[in-house]
């Protein structure tokens, strides 16, 4: 049923290059977040088959990432092609890594804004937004870069949000629109700003401008070793639709 908010995350969380394998969707971005480096095996035969077919796909997709210099990884959600893919992937040596929880939220009844501070938010990205980000999720070497050319060569219409406080940024986010969905990225607040309801209230804003461009439900993707932002959304109303959880060969 939510095999769409799948392909929505594609969309909204780009990568610099996806090739395609049958069904499987092997993306790449120099090695920035796993959901822009890995393959999605969404579609292609529901059942396993014949084994030796599944194990030569897989070997090409190691051979794909190995050129670009990076780890073989696999995105598992429970629309994965063939259905059996978790299972040998694990026989075969790959490690589980980073299980996550896939959320959404009706905002036919969204909470009040609050504006106890100034939250900007820009329809394109901004130095000023990059390098909040970037300091404040400490990214390292060409990172900030590789997150640019990703961000700026999107065509789905972004809203880049800065929230400050006494004029700084204290937290930062991203908002991405597509078919009335509103997806939520890189919410981050400055270490020092923490446990000040900041995080709440850059999201509320992001979420009553998805509003305002047309959107009607959001959706985001949280580890589920993040105890902090799991209950800032479950006070927020978001509802578990399902899990997934990369496979890695190291």
């Amino acid at each position: 049923m939510y095999k769409n908010i799948e392909e929505l995350t594609l969309n909204t969380w780009p990568a610099e290059q996806s090739v395609l394998l049958e069904g499987w969707i092997l993306r790449s971005a120099s090695g920035y977040t796993k959901r822009s480096n890995s393959v999605n095996p969404l579609y292609g035969p529901s059942e396993t088959g014949h084994g030796h077919d599944v194990k030569q796909k897989i070997l090409l997709s190691e051979q794909y990432y190995q050129r670009a210099g990076l780890q073989a990884v696999f995105k598992i959600t429970p629309y994965i092609r063939p259905a059996g893919l978790d299972d040998l992937l694990e026989e075969l040596g790959y490690r589980m890594d980073s299980p996550s929880s896939v959320r959404i939220l009706d905002l036919e009844q969204l909470p009040p804004l609050q504006s106890r501070h100034t939250l900007v938010i820009s329809g394109q990205l901004t130095e000023d937004w990059l390098a909040a980000f970037s300091r404040q999720a400490k990214l390292t070497g060409t990172e900030p870069d590789t997150l640019c050319r990703m961000l700026a060569a999107s065509s789905l219409q972004q809203g880049f949000a800065l929230l400050l406080k006494d004029g700084v940024p204290a937290a930062c986010g991203l908002g991405v629109i597509q078919h009335g969905y509103i997806g939520l990225y890189d919410i981050i607040t400055a270490p020092e700003y923490r446990r000040q309801g900041l995080a709440e209230e850059l999201i509320l804003g992001l979420l009553h401008w998805g509003c305002s461009q047309g959107a009607s439900a959001s959706f985001l993707q949280v580890v589920l070793a993040n105890a902090g932002a799991s209950a800032l959304y479950d006070k927020l109303g978001y509802k578990e639709v399902y899990q997934y959880w990369y496979r890695i060969k190291d």
